[in-house]
């Protein structure tokens, strides 16, 4: 539903995630799953890509599966219990960023994150509730580069870098929920800042020209890092209208910080990250007891400006984003529930590359596809 799940119901994994006092309303316990068959990333640098055949490039190019959510809750004496464990983010490239006769500048990007949560729950009283999710992340990312130029037939200069981050954190995050006596459900939640409990960096770097030849190396270990995962307020709501309809929104305030992804000066990343709100709006539908449509639009404005060339740095790109979700749910005799669907994000926006032995702003198009299958059982 796009992400509208602040004012929620009875999903395990995503309920802990956006809001865990909507577990302790939901009225049964509750297994969840899903899995992505593919995520497929459309990403191109330097050029305008054309919107018009993006989607007949969805089943072209490198796609590959992923684990999204899992999650289960039970209840005991007045207090409900709950384990959810996502994937929140997930995003690669391996591919030229320029190429030309005298220049081949070469990215390959990683960055993926696993959050696993305990959560507990419990109703205040007939018409409110309130919720606690602990979750504990880790966080993997690494950029590497090789940027390759021949000023002419006797010279070469070779560059070649890398930077890896491994990241552990806790994350809170603390949810209300309020029945109102309209039929509204008005639901709020508070992540906190991350807590860092581990962290380690690398940074790698050679420099080689071939006439008059010099090499030059970096080769930095056990860096510190100032990795960073922001508070954010979410606001919702959603209402049963009728037998046949559900709608909800969210709107999510981000907080901003300005910091070096590593402690290693002129090297590295720095990242600029503004405060920015985004927005989801989603629907069900109840075709039959048994078949359902859920669908919603959702925004991902970016929180990083332009990034500044002057700065001769890795920074924050600059892409906003909107998309929309949709999937079909087939109920077996009222307990076990099948989905299929998924979802599509896309735009366009500048980025900050080492090409030509120079830092650059390149405009950069990015289209993601999903499509996920999930189960949800309730006992």
């Amino acid at each position: 539903m796009g992400g509208a799940g602040t004012a929620l119901l009875e999903d395990a994994s995503s309920g802990a995630f956006f809001n865990p006092a909507t577990l302790a309303m939901s009225e049964s316990s509750t297994l969840s799953a899903a899995v992505g068959i593919y995520k497929k990333y459309d990403t191109q640098y330097g050029s305008e890509s054309d919107y018009t055949q993006t989607p007949f490039k969805i089943n072209t190019g490198f796609f590959r599966s992923l684990p999204a959510s899992t999650g289960s809750m039970i209840r005991k004496e007045g207090w409900t219990f709950g384990l959810s464990i996502l994937v929140p983010e997930y995003e690669t490239f391996k591919g030229d960023l320029k190429s030309t006769t005298a220049n081949t500048s070469t990215l390959t990007y990683l960055d993926e994150s696993l959050w696993v949560g305990g959560m507990l729950s419990r109703k205040t009283s007939a018409s409110e509730s309130w919720g606690l999710t602990l979750y504990y992340t880790a966080r993997n990312f690494n950029r590497s580069i090789q940027d390759r130029t021949y000023p002419n037939t006797s010279e070469a200069i070779l560059y070649s870098s890398e930077e890896t981050v491994t990241e552990n954190s806790i994350v809170p995050i603390i949810g209300y929920l309020k029945k109102h006596e309209s039929g509204w459900l008005l639901g709020s939640s508070l992540r906190l800042r991350g807590i860092a409990v581990a962290s380690d960096a690398t940074f790698f770097e050679n420099r080689t020209t071939t006439n008059p030849y010099s090499s030059s190396e970096v080769n930095q270990l056990n860096l510190k890092t100032d990795v960073f995962i922001p508070a954010k307020i979410s606001i919702g709501a959603s209402k049963v209208v009728n037998n046949y309809l559900e709608i909800a929104m969210t709107a999510d305030l981000y907080e901003g910080r300005s910091y070096s992804f590593i402690d290693l000066p002129s090297k590295g990343t720095y990242v600029v990250r503004q405060a920015i709100a985004n927005f989801s709006i989603g629907s069900e539908w109840t075709f039959k007891d048994w078949l359902k449509l859920r669908s919603g639009i959702f925004t991902n404005i970016s929180p990083y400006p332009d990034p500044d060339p002057t700065l001769k740095k890795y920074q924050g790109e600059h892409i906003d984003q909107a998309g929309f979700s949709a999937n079909l749910v087939f109920i077996a005799d009222n307990k076990i529930a099948y989905t299929f669907g998924g979802y599509y994000s896309g735009g366009r926006g500048r980025a900050i590359e080492r090409i030509n032995q120079d830092f650059e702003v390149v405009t950069k198009s990015q289209h993601i596809f999903t499509m996920l299958v999930g189960t949800h059982f309730y006992f």
